[in-house]
């Protein structure tokens, strides 16, 4: 068939297709990634300020607490402790005393130990002395400097097998001026609870911040994209020379003023398009004039010679070639001064047959078998007359396309708010470097043509509210569908409305 492009590539501009909303998701991710970045950096650092405060505050008193524990010990009687006096009164007692100052200052352990780490006494139950405690040599060995130096220390935040964060406060314990020992307090931090609250204030406040700020996103990007959505499709309109649609865009910036600016050009492109089809409208009607008379002539000529005459024939093909002539002339005429649709609910088999009837003769004579698919009760709301010619346009070039023993295949369904009519060969295919350009006015296969039949086909098919979709393989054949509205206004008058 001498038809081909993509499937839908037809269609009208509203059922265009195409990649949309990319603008706007570009602005969605970019405001969303903006504003959680400032959220969620402010929401760390003030995160992080608040535990490093509530930290300090909690060092100073873990300093305090530890020196006090200290004070209170006897650095003569420690130094004389050793392995398995567990079981001797004083032992008891400087463990018992050490556990009420544990729940005095609200300590979940308080220990005292040497300067080889070793342990001395312990609030932890089956702590023996001599005990080892490889957390002071290794984790807290640089704050335990400070200790055997005289001075007090803490160490960092860290959280236990349960996941609860404590603290030490570490405190030197002196025996005639030397530091013979040191006291460890670990506590929890009081704050610990207002800072895992905190955190989760933070994160959701960023939650919420991020949805709303997805839904502003989302309402700026439509207030943007919409206009741009408009214009693509208006732009999209007029290239393919749908100038009847007004470019409005609701809107008082650049964008509205583009809008200003392409609709002022779709009206002189408009005002230039009438001029030229009034032109060529013009030329054509002048020149069959004459071809009418030559006609008239020429048969007047061919009736008074006899049949057996050679210049008779060269007559009959004189006439021939007028009337070829006359039948581009027609398109013409047809292309530039198109006929507004008249719609009414139509009955799609009727207009099929009619366009198969006017058809036969030809079908008939290239050996074309026909066959047909279409249910009676499938009605469109569409100028009959308009659409059978197009019928009839579509089903001629798939005649011409085929070698004699083809099927042409007519076809119709209901496909939502549609009635698509496929009409099928199955000819030699159109080439892919051909189809994009088939449906353009004035563009050819044929050795003799004008070029404006299927251009008549699609101008029909959009001034009626429906569009075109195509598929065709190189040596299997093609198939065009034609999609026509059911019950509806077309495209034509809903734009003039």
């Amino acid at each position: 068939m001498e038809a081909g492009a993509e499937e839908g590539q037809y269609r009208s501009g509203a059922r265009s297709s195409g990649p949309r909303g990319r603008i706007g998701r570009k602005l969605v991710l970019s405001f969303v990634a903006l504003v959680m970045l400032v959220v969620g950096g402010s929401g760390w650092v003030l995160y992080q300020r608040a535990v490093d405060s509530l930290e300090q505050q909690m060092s100073h008193h873990l300093e305090s607490e530890a020196r006090l524990l200290a004070n209170g010990q006897s650095g003569d009687v420690l130094v004389g402790l050793r392995p398995g006096f567990e079981g001797i009164r004083l032992y008891r007692s400087l463990t018992e005393r050490l556990r009420r100052s544990q729940q005095m200052v609200g300590a979940k352990r308080i220990y005292i130990f040497d300067r080889n780490y070793r342990s001395l006494l312990d609030t932890e139950p089956g702590i023996r002395i001599g005990s080892n405690y490889p957390h002071l040599k290794y984790r807290d060995r640089m704050e335990l400097e400070e200790v055997w130096q005289g001075r007090s220390t803490h160490s960092i935040r860290f959280a236990d097998k349960g996941g609860v964060d404590f603290m030490t406060g570490y405190a030197p314990i002196f025996f005639g001026g030397v530091v013979v020992a040191g006291v460890g307090l670990d506590i929890g931090p009081p704050y610990g609870k207002a800072i895992r609250g905190f955190k989760r204030s933070v994160y959701l406040f960023a939650g919420i911040s991020a949805v709303l700020t997805v839904a502003v996103a989302l309402v700026l990007a439509r207030n943007i994209t919409r206009p741009i959505r408009r214009l693509v499709t208006a732009a999209r309109e007029i290239g393919r020379g749908n100038l009847d649609r007004r470019v409005d865009t609701p809107a008082y910036d650049e964008i509205g003023y583009l809008g200003e600016t392409m609709e002022e050009m779709r009206r002189n492109i408009q005002a230039r398009d009438a001029q030229l089809r009034q032109m060529l409208g013009g030329v054509a009607h002048e020149i069959r004039n004459p071809l009418g008379g030559i006609e008239i002539y020429a048969g007047l000529i061919a009736e008074d010679l006899p049949d057996d005459d050679p210049r008779k024939q060269h007559i009959q093909k004189v006439i021939a070639e007028v009337q070829t002539l006359e039948t581009v002339i027609s398109g013409f005429l047809d292309f530039a001064r198109p006929s507004p649709p008249d719609p009414a609910m139509t009955s799609v088999s009727q207009m099929v047959e009619e366009a198969v009837f006017l058809l036969s003769p030809e079908m008939e004579r290239a050996e074309v078998a026909y066959r047909q698919e279409v249910a009676h009760d499938l009605e469109v709301y569409v100028d009959a007359e308009q659409i059978k010619r197009a019928l009839f346009n579509l089903m001629k070039n798939a005649v011409q396309a085929m070698d004699p023993g083809g099927t042409l295949t007519v076809r119709a369904e209901a496909e939502g708010e549609a009635i698509s009519v496929e009409v099928a060969d199955n000819g030699p295919g159109v080439p892919a470097q051909v189809r994009a350009r088939l449906f353009e006015p004035f563009f050819t296969t044929k050795e003799k043509g004008s070029g404006l039949g299927l251009a008549i086909v699609r101008q029909s098919m959009e001034k009626n509210g429906g569009w075109l979709g195509l598929e065709s393989t190189e040596g299997e054949g093609t198939t065009v569908r034609v999609f026509l509205p059911v019950g509806r206004k077309p495209v034509a008058e809903m734009e003039s409305t």
